[in-house]
């Protein structure tokens, strides 16, 4: 198995027991596991890929992203850990926090096809053009490229962890 095949294989079977397990009991904070690390940017990067920037702050993921900041830094991406902060740091001071956006959120039926600004309206449009702005920056091909060479070198970690699905 290559490396780019078991960040791919890792990228599923993150998501399946016991793997997911590690981010709904909140064990996924805890950067000393090398698991936790990996899984921080692969969520990061799936979830903007699939459902754009300002989503990663509000949706699951966003709870962990301080974490992800650090787990940036970790695998070497100190560019995109500051790129990161910056994002979280502007939408903290527009209000534009994980809990504000939870909290409106909570009253939406669920299942409901919604906006993002049919939710919350147009007070975060500021920070959210200055959001965008800094995610264009990332570079998430090297994000990914870090993660497998951070991966490579505790390939045996992460292959008995695919396994184990």
């Amino acid at each position: 198995m290559t490396i780019h095949e078991l960040l791919s294989e890792f990228s599923i079977k993150i998501y399946e027991p016991p793997l997911s397990e590690m981010r709904d009991y909140n064990r996924i904070r805890d950067l000393t596991n090398t698991i936790s690390v990996v899984m921080l940017i692969v969520d990061f990067e799936t979830e903007v890929m699939l459902r754009g920037s300002i989503n990663f702050i509000g949706n699951s993921n966003g709870a962990f992203a301080n974490e992800t900041v650090l787990a940036l830094k970790a695998i070497g991406c100190d560019v995109q850990a500051s790129l990161l902060q910056k994002i979280l740091d502007i939408a903290a001071a527009a209000g534009m926090t994980h809990e504000a956006i939870q909290k409106e959120r909570s009253g939406v039926v669920g299942y409901a096809v919604t906006s993002f600004t049919q939710t919350h309206g147009d007070k975060w449009n500021d920070a959210t053009s200055l959001i965008f702005d800094l995610y264009s920056e990332v570079d998430y091909s090297d994000m990914l490229d870090q993660a497998m060479k951070f991966m490579e070198k505790r390939f045996d970690i992460f292959r008995i962890a695919v396994q184990t699905v």
